[in-house]
């Protein structure tokens, strides 16, 4: 009977190669974390109001009544939506705007939103835009992740007259200290 003996085997590093191996190592690509996200039970009175102002920079009077729908409506995160965000953001890479829509919408829920006095707004029931047929309507999602830029997270609001030739808006949302902020209102080369 024989028995199996085991061999140790020693490889010995050149301190050149082991340094590179190390530096290697610690410099590889780290994957980002995902954005932060705002957890809000209400969006607050603070998008409406930096949309007033923007909304007032394109020559709409403060004084002209804009209907919004008072809840963020998941609805408006579309696959269209997605592939407006990534020509907005000059996106190079590989492109599946309904699969990115699907991921957006994980876990998303129509959320209440604070109406300020600001400007004219009328806050309306989702679903009655288009009784409105000489009132501008403003709807605007639930935040989520800008999948074309890292780290960032906005929201997708749509201006229309009757439910007819909307405009899209992507309006970032950026986290400062303790609270977020709504950066630069972008129009969107979108059209239904």
């Amino acid at each position: 009977m024989r028995k199996a003996g085991r061999r140790l085997v020693t490889l010995t590093l050149h301190p050149a190669l082991f340094t590179l191996l190390f530096i290697a190592c610690a410099t590889a690509p780290k994957t980002p974390p995902p954005p932060r996200l705002p957890h809000w039970t209400t969006v607050p009175a603070s998008v409406l109001e930096s949309l007033c102002a923007e909304f007032r920079d394109e020559g709409i009077s403060q004084t002209t009544t804009i209907n919004v729908v008072r809840t963020a409506q998941p609805s408006l995160i579309t696959p269209y939506g997605m592939q407006a965000l990534a020509n907005s953001f000059f996106y190079k890479g590989p492109l599946d705007s309904v699969h990115t829509a699907a991921d957006a919408t994980v876990g998303v829920t129509e959320l209440p939103i604070a109406i300020p006095s600001g400007c004219a707004w009328r806050g309306i029931a989702p679903k009655t835009a288009s009784r409105y047929f000489d009132t501008m309507t403003l709807e605007i999602s639930p935040p989520l992740a800008n999948p074309y830029d890292r780290n960032a997270a906005g929201l997708f609001a749509r201006m229309a007259l009757a439910d007819e030739s909307p405009t899209w808006y992507w309006l970032p949302l950026v986290f400062r200290g303790e609270t977020w902020s709504a950066g630069r209102l972008t129009a969107l080369p979108y059209r239904q």
